[in-house]
C-alpha cells in the first residue's frame, strides 16, 4: 500500500490534486491516505516532488529522461513484436521471467489484486499441452462433425462464420499433430484474479501486453494464449494444479521463450482505418454519421 514519510512530506498537495479516487487529503499540512478507497494506481508516488510517498516503504526513483527510447527505437520494437508459435527448447532464466512479470504493475489496471503464476516445468507444460489438445478435439467434434451444425452456421452473422472458417484448419492440424502447441514454449505466464472484480479481463490484457514488450526488448518472444485460457479455466486438473480458488480464473496468459523462427521485415501499408470527427454531426444529443 501507499505509505507516507511524514518527515519528507511538505504538504504541497500535489498528490491530492492528481488522485482520481479522492482518497488523499491534507491533515495538519501532512498528507493522509484513505486506503479503503485507494485503487493502488500509485500516481501520487510518481508525482511527489519530495519522494515522501512510497509503496510499502520502498523509496521511489527519479525518472531519467535521457534513458527514454527514441521514436526510431520504438518503431523497431513495436514492429518487431510479433506472435511466435515456434520456440526452441532453450529455457528462460527465472530471473528474466521474474523481471518480465514485474513490469505488469506498470500497466493501466482496474484490478490491483492480480497474482502471476509462472510455469517453467516441461512436465507441467506437457499437461497444459494435453488439455489444449483435448479441448480442441471437443470443439471439433461439437462444431464441425454434425451436419446440422453446418446448416446452423449459415444463420450466424458473417464475422462469426468467418471465425469458424478460420478455426477449422487449426483444429484439424492439432488432430494431425496429436498435441495442442505447435511447439511448446519453455515457460507460461498466467495472470490470475478474482472473477467478481469488474474489468479484470481488460486489466489483465493491459498487463500482459506490457510484459510482452519487456520480453521483446530482452530478446524473448511471446505468444498471447487468448483461446487456450478458456480451456484451462474449464479444466479441473489445471485448476487444481494451479491451486485456483472457486472465484478465481486465468484472465490472461502467454507463452515465452527463444524463437525458433526469425522475422526479418517490418510490414508497411497495413493501417487501421481512421475517421475524423468532421464526418459526424450532433443532432438532438446524439452523435450520428453525416449522410
Amino acid at each position: 500500500m501507499v505509505t507516507v514519510d511524514t518527515e519528507r512530506c511538505t504538504g504541497c498537495g500535489s498528490c491530492v490534486k492528481v488522485c482520481h479516487e479522492h482518497c488523499m487529503s491534507l491533515v495538519d499540512k501532512k498528507v493522509a491516505v484513505d486506503h479503503a478507497v485507494c485503487s493502488s494506481c500509485t500516481q501520487c508516488i510518481a508525482i511527489c516532488p519530495d519522494q515522501a510517498l512510497s509503496w510499502d516503504g520502498v523509496a521511489p526513483l527519479s525518472f531519467d529522461p535521457s534513458a527514454l527510447p527514441s521514436p526510431r527505437q520504438m518503431d523497431e520494437l513495436l514492429r518487431q513484436r510479433r506472435t511466435v508459435r515456434d520456440f526452441t527448447d532453450e529455457p528462460v532464466a527465472r530471473e528474466t521471467l521474474q523481471e518480465i512479470v514485474s513490469y505488469g504493475t506498470c500497466a493501466p489496471t482496474h484490478n490491483s489484486h492480480f497474482r502471476c503464476i509462472i510455469v517453467d516445468s516441461a512436465e507441467i507444460i506437457r499437461l497444459f499441452d494435453r488439455e489444449i489438445f483435448l479441448f480442441s478435439q471437443r470443439m471439433y467434434r461439437l462444431f464441425f462433425r454434425p451436419r446440422p451444425m453446418q446448416k446452423l452456421f449459415r444463420l450466424f452473422p458473417a464475422p462469426f462464420q468467418e471465425e469458424f472458417v478460420r478455426g477449422k484448419p487449426k483444429l484439424e492440424m492439432a488432430r494431425e499433430w496429436g498435441r495442442g502447441f505447435r511447439s511448446p514454449p519453455p515457460a507460461l505466464i498466467c495472470i490470475v484474479g478474482d472473477r467478481r472484480v469488474p474489468l479484470s479481463l481488460e486489466s489483465a490484457q493491459y498487463a500482459l501486453y506490457t510484459m510482452s514488450l519487456v520480453a521483446q526488448a530482452k530478446g524473448i518472444s511471446s505468444r498471447n494464449l487468448v483461446g487456450n485460457q478458456m480451456a484451462f479455466n474449464r479444466s479441473k486438473a489445471i485448476r487444481n494444479l494451479l491451486s485456483l480458488e472457486r472465484h478465481e480464473k486465468i484472465f490472461a496468459m502467454m507463452g515465452v521463450g527463444q524463437p525458433a523462427v526469425r522475422f526479418r521485415n517490418k510490414v508497411q501499408g497495413k493501417l487501421m482505418k481512421v475517421q475524423w470527427n468532421e464526418g459526424y454531426r450532433v443532432r438532438q444529443n446524439r452523435t450520428t454519421p453525416k449522410s
